[in-house]
């Protein structure tokens, strides 16, 4: 018999957060990792006619037999509603200001919303070189609202980024206009394992806030995890769990053989649970 079959980890709280911040009829720039499992979650729950874009040129029409790995894997040849290239939804669609949202996973981000997917220390002599940009730069600079999703530990969450591959609000306030980046857009949310933040906009600091937490973690340690003294929104509560049913559809429909998700005896064992 399966164990805690209805208990919800961390990751899955992370992913059904950031699905809730996705509307119906939206048009999305879909990055690799945790943005896919997102959006077809999204689709399947709420936002049926929402719109699944791959920076390759994929627009996805529904959720493929197997659930993609990367927005190259083949698979997502088989339930496109249309193939195209890099021109069409990086050029057309997010050039052309035809996109809501972007969503990405990233490798660290500041208190700016800058996110580093390429290095770890000096770009010439790295401790660590990732993949980088790919379409995030493109991302980042042109869709009017960026969701960022990433597991939450302190060495990802620097006050400043070692190198900045796709720009946040850069150092605040009106440091991204005066860039020249496209007014009107930018880092609108950080989903983690650990809390929901944004990015806020009233003070004009451009700043990441804390705005709730993960019923399973807290404002201490979040606070502990980063590398600067997080701000903390007035209104600050837990977020809400998935029910069962919404659990069922994330499982079984969304990612069935748990390519994402990791195996419950795993998590257990990780006492990811609650």
């Amino acid at each position: 018999m399966e164990k805690n079959n209805t208990k919800v980890t961390r990751i899955e709280q992370m992913i059904f957060t950031a699905a809730r911040l996705i509307k119906d009829e939206e048009i999305l720039m879909v990055g690799t990792q945790w943005p896919i499992i997102t959006a077809l979650l999204a689709q399947k729950l709420h936002a049926p006619n929402s719109t699944i874009c791959l920076e390759g040129g994929s627009v996805m029409g529904k959720t493929p037999r197997r659930i993609p790995l990367t927005t190259a894997d083949p698979t997502i040849n088989s339930c496109c509603s249309y193939m195209g290239d890099a021109l069409d939804t990086l050029g057309m669609i997010l050039h052309g200001g035809r996109a809501h949202k972007a969503l990405l996973s990233a490798a660290s981000v500041d208190r700016y919303g800058n996110i580093n997917t390429t290095c770890v220390g000096d770009y010439d002599s790295p401790k660590i070189r990732f993949g980088g940009s790919g379409g995030a730069c493109d991302f980042t600079s042109l869709a009017p609202k960026t969701i960022i999703i990433m597991e939450h530990d302190k060495q990802r969450f620097p006050e400043a980024v070692d190198f900045i591959t796709s720009p946040g609000y850069l150092k605040g306030k009106d440091s991204r206009t005066k860039a020249g980046l496209r007014p009107g857009t930018g880092p609108h949310a950080l989903v983690t394992t650990l809390g929901l933040f944004h990015f806020d906009p009233l003070n004009g600091e451009k700043e990441m806030i804390l705005s709730a937490f993960n019923p399973t973690s807290s404002i201490r340690e979040i606070k502990d995890n980063i590398q600067w003294e997080i701000k903390i929104s007035d209104k600050v509560k837990p977020l809400i769990a998935p029910n069962k049913g919404e659990l069922k559809i994330l499982r079984q429909e969304v990612d069935p053989q748990g390519m994402y998700l990791e195996n419950n005896k795993t998590m257990e064992k990780r006492n990811l649970y609650y």
